[in-house]
């Protein structure tokens, strides 16, 4: 059963970042601020609000007790989304009576159970069908023509460009793949290839391709090898800075500074080993030049991928991202090179925020011309100082 979802965040891309996880089902009404999500209501009935708590120059706490003082709207279900895990924030919010308080990050499946789950308690009161009108200008703003002329020309530049580009690299590379291949089947028994999910554009999963560089069951040593992960470096020194006051009762009756707790539940996002263990000879190797990554191109023929964009994530790392200053990122299509790739050969261990930055900035200002240039960069910063 579809119903209207009223869906109020004044960042973009979370707008269709939420919107295309639920629209499979649902149907999903975006707005970026608090008098768009009024004028809407007054025309349209929806069965379930999402908003956001931290909007730009106002509160979703605000909305939230216009809704309840309006007997039309007061018996709506809500859900919030917020980026404080504070516990008093949570107790203010949850006496306006809210149904769900969810905290960015969240997971992709987190957030379609806690929806359904909602939907599922009011299902009986929702009366059907309900009819979609038309939104008005005031409402939504149309997109400038030219703006999105000059967007859809790129794509179309982009896609054709990536067609060509790949199928004539994987003819001329053919004896490449084979004389690789047969060197990791040499060195380990196991397939040549290492297919595993990845989440791409607009946080749309990818089978992702690439020369198996590690030894079989890699994937399991994952939480062994967390403790020698480089990206914990920033987050472990700033541990050693939040003891204070202000402490919280544990279930088993002791007390633990809060801070700490919140630390105590974050992880880099990000998992990098400056020697990992887990490589095979034959690994280090195609991962020092990044020969790992020519399956790829069979990515790009096929459309999942890019030959510019930023780097597909595991599911575990993207859903560490899922936050008002780091979803932008998903706006780019995924790509085998893109600017934060090329940067790294400088700067092998930057940040995670750096890596985030960088990944924002290419998917705002990304252009043809750009994107030649990445190319142009990215055959230098193949021989690399440090596996990839």
């Amino acid at each position: 059963m579809k119903i209207n979802i009223l869906l109020l965040d004044d960042d973009q891309f979370m707008q269709n970042f939420v919107s295309n996880l639920l629209s499979k089902e649902h149907i999903v009404h975006t707005f970026g601020t608090i008098r768009e999500a009024k004028a809407f209501l007054k025309i349209q009935a929806v069965n379930l609000i999402i908003t956001d708590l931290n909007l730009i120059n106002e509160s979703g706490i605000d909305f939230i007790k216009y809704l309840n003082q309006d007997i039309k709207f007061k018996n709506i279900p809500i859900i919030t989304l917020s980026g404080e895990d504070s516990s008093s924030i949570k107790v203010k919010v949850l006496e306006l009576g809210v149904d769900d308080y969810i905290v960015k990050p969240f997971s992709p499946s987190e957030l379609i159970i806690r929806v359904n789950n909602t939907i599922k308690k009011y299902q009986k009161f929702f009366v059907q069908p309900f009819h979609v009108q038309p939104k008005t200008e005031e409402v939504k703003l149309p997109q400038p023509e030219k703006t999105h002329e000059i967007k859809k020309t790129y794509n179309t530049s982009k896609r054709v460009f990536d067609i060509v580009g790949s199928f004539v690299l994987i003819i001329m590379l053919t004896p490449l793949f084979i004389l690789i291949g047969v060197a990791i089947r040499l060195e380990s028994r196991g397939p040549i290839f290492y297919i595993s999910k990845r989440i791409g554009q607009q946080y749309s999963p990818i089978p992702f391709l690439k020369f198996r560089s590690m030894k079989l069951n890699a994937d399991h040593l994952i939480n062994e090898l967390k403790g020698d992960n480089k990206y914990n470096e920033a987050l472990n020194k700033h541990q050693e800075k939040v003891f204070n006051k202000h402490f919280k009762h544990g279930d088993k009756g002791y007390s633990i500074c809060e801070k700490e707790l919140k630390l105590n539940k974050e992880s880099s996002t990000f998992f990098k080993l400056e020697n990992d263990p887990r490589v095979t000879k034959v690994g280090a190797f195609i991962r020092k030049t990044s020969l790992d990554e020519l399956p790829q191109l069979f990515n790009v023929l096929l459309g999942h991928m890019s030959l510019v964009g930023n780097r597909p994530l595991p599911v575990y790392e993207a859903e560490m991202l899922t936050k008002d200053y780091s979803i932008a990122r998903f706006n780019s299509p995924a790509g085998i090179t893109g600017l934060w790739q090329v940067s790294k050969s400088q700067q092998p261990f930057m940040t995670e925020k750096q890596r985030i930055d960088l990944d924002i900035e290419y998917a705002q200002k990304r252009t043809f011309r750009l994107d030649l240039n990445l190319l142009y960069r990215t055959f230098p910063a193949m021989i690399q100082k440090e596996e990839a």
